[in-house]
């Protein structure tokens, strides 16, 4: 994978990995979750705690493509679906429902 300048800003170097694989983001792809989750890994584990990270990553991953695509193109997306992730990890932990995998 290139380097990414680390001086760059999370969303520039978030965009900088991303833009490189997005094109490959297709249901015929039998490598798409494993690319998309390395890719956003990174990011998802700069935004939560990294207890969480795994899980959250795993949950992004099994969106629609349509989805993955529109997350991938913009780290505000990522952001949100992250933000969606954790919300529905912590109902259900209020609701006594067990989210390990």
């Amino acid at each position: 994978m290139a380097q990414v300048p680390q001086a760059a800003t999370p969303a520039q170097r978030y965009l900088g990995i991303t833009s490189k694989i997005l094109p490959s983001v297709n249901e015929r792809n039998p490598y798409l979750k494993e690319q998309v989750g390395q890719a956003i890994f990174e990011f998802v584990n700069m935004l939560v705690v990294q207890e969480r990270a795994p899980k959250i990553t795993g949950m992004l991953i099994e969106l629609p493509v349509d989805q993955i695509k529109a997350f991938m193109g913009s780290f505000e997306a990522l952001q949100a679906k992250v933000n969606e992730a954790t919300e529905l990890i912590d109902q259900a932990e209020k609701q006594g429902i067990n989210t390990q995998i």
